[in-house]
Parts: C-alpha cells; structure tokens; sequence
C-alpha cells in the first residue's frame, strides 16, 4: 500500500482565527487499483477496454522514450 503525506487543511482553518493556526500534515493510504467488475466478479467490457488503453499508452510512452531519447 502506497502512503502519502498532506496538509491538514480542516485542522487549519479550525484554528486560523485563534491567531497561530496549528500546521500538521497526515498521511493517507492510495486506494488499490482494481478491474471493474460486475455482481458475479466478471470484469467488465469498460474496465477491460480502460485497462487495454492504459497498458497501450503505457508502451506507447516507454517506446517514445527508448526510441527517441
């Protein structure tokens, strides 16, 4: 699970007006990425054909860089 670090904006704003507003930062986790699927687990004709364009755009970045970099 990935985890990244952001400023507590409602902390803040709770605080701004009492003069010296509290700055902290949490961390949150990313969401996995997982296919679309439907009520029987299937995957789903959208979710195969966004996961076909990410992998192809994907490629197609890597091959740009390879070839003309």
């Amino acid at each position: 699970m990935v985890t990244f670090v952001k400023f507590d904006v409602e902390t803040y704003n709770r605080t701004k007006a009492a003069g010296t507003p509290n700055c902290t930062h949490i961390e949150e986790e990313f969401p996995d990425i997982e296919m679309i699927t439907d009520s029987e687990g299937n995957p789903t004709l959208g979710g195969r054909i966004g996961y076909a364009l990410a992998y192809a755009l994907m490629a197609g970045f890597i091959g740009y860089f390879v070839l003309f970099i």
